[in-house]
């Protein structure tokens, strides 16, 4: 297997107004106009719709379709009020991650992921999988508000140098098992739904392992992001080469810059989550009123290469409404919402109804998941699992699904079946 190395390598240049041909124009208007209907004039950029253009090498209904998909994720978590999505204070602290803001160098973000030093099993049994995955989105949209920011001063397209510091990693036996699984799910969604992002990704203090763990990640990237990936060993001239994509004062000097924090930190810990401890055993998860003990949910079987759906009638209210889905399994599976006001849906295909919230894959996670979204109002909501990927095995997963108002008192409604 060969892999990437800090060799130049030839990286598409970024694009800026006066540089977009006709090619890049005609796929931005055929996205804006085929996405009117879910386009908020928060995310309605050029460059926002450029991104998708490029990241499927402006196949335009293939752009479309993928757009579509992650305008209806951004109404389902109503990403455009990120800056609302309270902090978890259990990655806040614990998960090594952090912008340190522009690079100086073109039109770049500076992010570094300290992820030798993450608690790996810790974190999966601290953290449930919707706060897993949101604050994730929430770090995705601060650093997407901020290449916004730059395009709208500059006029170009703006992305992010990517700084990923295995030092301190340890193989075990889990390692294997967590990067295949939820860290595997965690890097698809952050691709599936933010093309485009990255300008390069570099991997220092590289352990001998690697290669195992990159045979295991490397076919899930996309293609596109596969050549931005550098690979840098612990004995290599990493900070020299850091060096090349950030000027000095805006790379913190443990990385070989000239920035610390106001305490004198290299590691500017400041801006920086660098936990020096692993999760204690008393944040982790247990079972509570909220997210009960797995025997408490509903096992549902999920033949392999097949989905299960289940119906939903909320019935009429003036009150504002939202889902609480508790949610188990231990393995991969997908999940989407379907949603119709019409009382005849209860018989309808899901292909007749809305697609509220799409069909994507979630990590098997060994807490039991409590997830709260605001819905549309009264009628009638089909929660599909899938086991599609399967060829063989059966997926048991295990749930509760309420409709309650604002108080969290249960409103009126039932599962047909």
């Amino acid at each position: 297997m060969t892999k990437p190395t800090l060799e130049p390598k030839a990286i598409p240049a970024a694009n800026n107004n006066d540089e977009m041909n006709d090619e890049d124009r005609e796929c931005i208007e055929f996205l804006r106009e085929h996405s009117s209907d879910l386009l908020s004039s928060y995310y309605d950029t050029d460059f926002n719709l450029l991104r998708w253009a490029q990241g499927y090498s402006h196949n335009k209904d293939e752009a479309l379709e993928h757009l579509r998909r992650h305008l209806k994720f951004r109404r389902y978590y109503d990403l455009d009020n990120h800056h609302q999505i309270k902090e978890h204070e259990i990655l806040k602290k614990y998960f090594p991650i952090g912008l340190v803001g522009e690079t100086g160098r073109g039109n770049t973000l500076l992010v570094i992921e300290s992820a030798g030093k993450i608690d790996l099993m810790g974190i999966l049994r601290a953290v449930q999988l919707s706060d897993f995955l949101i604050q994730r989105a929430r770090f995705q949209e601060q650093m997407l508000a901020q290449m916004n920011a730059i395009e709208a001063k500059t006029g170009k397209q703006a992305s992010v140098i990517y700084i990923l510091d295995l030092e301190g990693l340890k193989f075990d036996p889990s390692l294997l098992q967590v990067v295949t699984g939820p860290y595997r799910i965690l890097w698809a969604s952050v691709y599936m739904n933010y093309p485009e992002w990255i300008d390069q990704f570099v991997m220092v203090n590289v352990p001998s392992f690697i290669s195992i763990v990159w045979k295991a990640i490397v076919p899930f990237l996309p293609e596109r992001t596969r050549g931005k990936v550098k690979i840098c060993t612990a004995g290599s001239d990493w900070k020299a080469q850091l060096l090349q994509l950030s000027r000095p004062e805006n790379l913190p000097a443990h990385w070989g810059g000239t920035k610390v924090d106001s305490t004198g930190d290299p590691m500017c810990r400041e801006i920086l989550n660098i936990p020096s401890d692993p999760i204690p055993h008393s944040l982790y998860w247990v079972p509570d009123h909220e997210s009960p003990a797995i025997k408490d949910l509903t096992a549902l079987t999920v033949p392999a290469r097949q989905g299960k759906v289940l119906t939903f009638v909320v019935k009429s209210t003036d009150e504002k409404i939202f889902f609480i889905l508790n949610r188990f399994c231990d393995r991969t599976f997908g999940q989407g919402v379907w949603y119709s006001t019409n009382p005849a849906a209860v018989d309808w295909e899901l292909d007749e109804m809305e697609e509220w919230c799409p069909d994507f894959d979630y990590p098997g996670m060994p807490t039991v998941d409590w997830l709260r979204i605001r819905v549309p109002g009264p009628g009638v909501y089909k929660l599909k699992f899938g086991n599609e990927q399967a060829w063989i095995r059966s997926l048991t997963v295990y749930y509760r699904m309420r409709f309650v108002n604002e108080t969290g008192k249960c409103v009126d409604f039932e599962q047909i079946y």
